[in-house]
This record gives structure tokens, C-alpha cells and sequence, in this order.
């Protein structure tokens, strides 16, 4: 929920036709990357846990947009679920239990039931919970210190601080004077979302913007609806009511993006990914995908390049490798073949899709055979 674009069913129709060079990526035409973090998931258990929570900006301000919450231990990350309208948050947590020996003095005056609780509890002490939102950094909440015998528990407050000055938002100024019947229609139609009821869920969308028409967050939320159920004329006028409602909120500019990709209207993705970036050029490695990936449909390789190069230092966790892939296309059309397969190498190593895998493969012997015929030449010209 926290991304604007979960994909849409297949309408039929063509390839894209992006006049890119031999061996370009897949321009996209479909759903923009997802602006959520991509995590693998960690082994359920048998043995419940539920938690609860809530999360809320250190400035004092609401949280007006979903965020993530999420298990991390540690490099093994996974979204156990998202907070509602008022912050908060509950879900069960699961992961098989494993047969420890005791790890403190104390735990052999526990009673077998005692025993068995603290000691499946251990297996969270490397473990913590934080929120995920773009623009904002996390505090983390220790399992080890909320779960000591893994029992039902409120884990507390959960701070979020922004990282940066940026005009452009996640987060929709307009929200906080939304009325609470319409705030209750978004939440509502996002729980139907979640169940897969979209019909429902654009009528709730549309209650909301019709009792709060500045409702930024709801205007989008109806556009996605719109663009899954393929009414993209309908979903353009929602996107540019969100934004005139709120012209700093980020995620309406994705959706008009998204719309002209479809379209194949390069310049038109170009001229929206630029104001996005402008507002803010931190927290939206999709935007810059989007923004390199169209000015090099449109032929302009050096902008291409500019953009894709930033969009890999907005995303050091490389939660969209596709960036490295279009990089190293970007550079194999500019012949400078070394640099290229060093991204397609870390593409290869990053992309779980077996697809993009095999083409990249394809490139990156390409970007090496040249290389190494480059240098060859080289060599050869060199004087004695």
C-alpha cells in the first residue's frame, strides 16, 4: 500500500517501442517500481507472537500514509505489516522454533512453561522492529526487550525522523484537516485493498474525496484503483486533483508518470520524473528510473547516464537493481564497456527474475567481449 503502483491485470496489447539502442532493457510499461523496500522473508514459526504498536513522527506530526513495519534480523529483513490511519499497527508473528540449550544462569529456576517461553524468546535477541516510509529514518524497538518470556505484548512507540529537507513529501500536508468520516472511508477502502475487494474499495475512495475534496491522499489512492481497473482517463483526473490539492505530495506525480509510460509519451514521463526530483531528489529511486530510462527512449544518452548514476546513489540498498541494469545499458550504448559490465555484473548478482537475469547475462558478455577487444586494440597500437 505504501507504493503507488502494485500492478494492474493484463489489458492485451504490444511491446514498447522506446527506439532505444540493441540489447536495451525492457522500457516499462507496466507499473512503476515499488517504492517499498523488497526484503526476504525469514522462516515462520510455530509458536505465535502478536504485537502491537504504534508509530508516530518525532515532530509531533500524524502519519497520514502507511507505513511498513518491519522484522529485521539481522541482514534478514521482512514486512510483517502496515500501520492504519492513526499510526498504529498489529500482526502475528511466526518463526519455528529451535531447540536451544540455556543461555543464562537464571533461566534454570524457570518452571518447564517458563523454560520453554524464555527460551524460544532468545531466539529474538539479535532481532528488532522498526518503520519503513521514505524520507523518514527509523528508531528500533528490540524483540529480545519487548518478548522476554513471547507473549502478546504492546512493543510501544515507534519514532520516525525525516532525513532531509525536501519539498516533495511522502507524506500529504492535506491530511491532518481531513474530517474524521472521510478518514474513515480511505481506511476503510485500504482494508478492502488489502482483502482484494477493489470495487468496494473505489466506492470508499470515493466517498472520501467526496466529503473532503482536498483529500490528496485519497485522490491518489482512487487514481491506483482506477489505473488497476484500466479507466486511465479517470485515474489521470484523480492524480491531478491529488495534485492540486497538494502540489508537494510525490506519489500523484508517479501515477501521471506512470500513465505517459503506458503511452510511450517519453518526453511527457521526462518533463513529470523532473518536477518530482526537483521537490525531492532523495527518497525516489523509481522516479529516477523512470526519468533515465525515457530520456534515453528520447536518445539522450548523457541525461540518461546523469540520472540513472543518481538513482543508484538513492538506493545503496539496492532495493531497485533495475537501476544497475539500465545503467549498464546506458554505458554499453556509450562504449564505455568496462563500466558496463561492472553494473550488469551487480545487476545479475542483485535480480531475482529469471528473465531479466538471461537477457543481462546476454549484455554483460557483450560490454566483456568489447572490452577486451578494446584493449587488445590497445595494445596493439601501442608503440614499441
Amino acid at each position: 500500500m505504501a507504493a503507488f503502483a502494485q500492478g494492474r491485470p493484463a489489458s492485451g496489447g504490444g511491446g514498447n517501442s522506446g527506439g532505444g539502442t540493441q540489447g536495451s532493457p525492457t522500457i516499462p510499461t507496466g507499473p512503476s517500481p515499488s517504492l517499498g523496500p523488497r526484503v526476504p522473508s525469514i522462516p515462520d514459526i510455530e509458536r505465535p507472537v502478536f504485537l502491537s504498536g504504534k508509530v508516530v513522527l518525532a515532530d509531533g506530526g500524524a502519519i497520514t500514509e502507511p507505513a511498513a513495519i518491519l522484522t529485521i534480523c539481522g541482514s534478514r529483513k521482512r514486512i510483517e505489516t502496515y500501520t492504519d490511519s492513526h499510526g498504529s499497527f498489529s500482526f502475528e508473528l511466526k518463526k519455528k522454533s529451535n531447540t536451544m540449550a540455556a543461555q543464562t544462569a537464571d533461566m534454570s529456576s524457570l518452571s518447564d512453561e517458563n523454560f520453554t517461553k524464555a527460551n524460544s524468546a532468545m531466539q529474538w535477541k539479535e532481532c528488532d522492529v522498526q518503520a519503513s516510509l521514505p524520507g523518514f529514518v527509523s528508531e528500533s524497538v528490540p524483540l529480545i526487550r519487548s518478548l522476554p518470556i513471547l507473549e502478546s505484548t504492546d512493543i510501544g512507540r515507534i519514532t520516525l525522523r525525516s532525513v532531509n529537507n525536501a519539498q516533495g513529501s511522502v507524506l500529504s500536508a492535506t491530511s491532518a484537516a481531513a474530517p474524521g468520516n472521510a478518514k474513515k472511508a480511505l481506511e476503510k477502502g485500504l482494508e478492502q485493498v488489502k482483502k482484494n475487494k477493489l470495487a468496494d474499495a473505489q466506492k470508499s475512495m470515493e466517498k472520501a474525496v467526496e466529503i473532503y475534496p482536498q483529500y490528496a491522499v485519497a485522490w491518489t489512492e482512487l487514481g491506483r484503483l482506477q489505473y488497476m481497473s484500466h479507466d486511465d482517463t479517470s485515474a489521470q483526473h484523480s492524480f491531478e486533483q491529488a495534485l492540486a490539492a497538494d502540489s508537494k505530495y510525490a506519489k500523484p506525480y508517479l501515477g501521471l508518470a506512470q500513465l505517459s509510460v503506458d503511452k510511450q509519451q517519453w518526453q511527457s514521463v521526462v518533463d513529470i520524473t523532473d518536477k518530482l526530483l526537483a521537490l525531492n531528489s532523495v527518497d525516489f529511486p523509481a522516479a529516477w528510473f523512470l526519468n533515465s530510462a525515457d530520456y534515453y527512449n528520447l536518445k539522450n544518452l548523457d541525461a540518461a547516464e546523469k540520472s540513472a548514476v543518481n538513482g543508484v546513489k538513492t538506493d545503496p540498498d539496492h532495493h531497485y537493481p533495475r537501476l544497475e541494469h539500465l545503467l549498464g545499458v546506458i554505458l554499453l550504448g556509450k562504449r564505455d564497456y568496462q563500466q558496463a559490465a561492472e553494473h550488469l555484473r551487480t545487476f545479475v548478482r542483485l535480480s531475482t527474475q529469471p528473465n531479466e537475469v538471461a537477457e543481462a547475462q546476454k549484455q554483460l558478455q557483450q560490454a566483456e567481449q568489447m572490452s577486451a577487444g578494446a584493449s587488445l586494440n590497445q595494445q596493439k597500437n601501442k608503440p614499441n
